[in-house]
């Protein structure tokens, strides 16, 4: 191997090194003279911890989906606009389930957005109500996510 090779060789693994600190998956250099393209193989998507989902009080002139409530509960909006899901895989047992009585700081679902998994996480003591949004199915930003009955 030629000297020259050595320094590329080194610089690479740098970069390398530079992305695993950075949890960047996947670089592309292009020149006139070098293409590069480097993937990391990370079998996971990273978690980012997002602006926290914001409560509203159900009013009795809400939508029809809505008017189901009772007065007292609130629901939970997403703060973001991706796809929801209701656990981290496939596989894996849902955060939360209709019933449950979540603490704060409890994980109820991530919304993935831009290939980032972010955690939308109770703000306050509560029971789920009831689930709005099916797994999987893509979301807005303020759409409403659960029913919860503050506590």
């Amino acid at each position: 191997m030629c000297a020259k090779e050595n320094i590329l060789e080194e610089k690479v693994k740098s970069l390398y090194e530079v992305m695993q600190q950075e949890k960047v998956e996947e670089i592309k250099i292009n020149s006139d003279d070098m293409k590069l393209h480097i993937r990391r193989k990370n079998y996971s998507r990273p978690v980012q911890r997002i602006a926290q989902p914001t409560i509203q009080n159900v009013q009795q002139e809400n939508t029809p989906a809505q008017q189901e409530n009772i007065v007292g509960e609130s629901t939970i909006k997403s703060p973001i606009t991706g796809v929801f899901y209701r656990s981290p895989s496939p596989t894996s047992p849902m955060f939360v389930k209709e019933g449950d009585v979540v603490e704060t700081g409890k994980t109820l679902c991530i919304v993935e957005a831009m290939k980032v998994m972010n955690e939308i996480k109770a703000t306050e003591r509560a029971k789920i109500v009831k689930v709005l949004v099916e797994n999987g199915q893509p979301i807005t930003s303020q759409q409403d996510l659960f029913v919860i009955e503050k506590m």
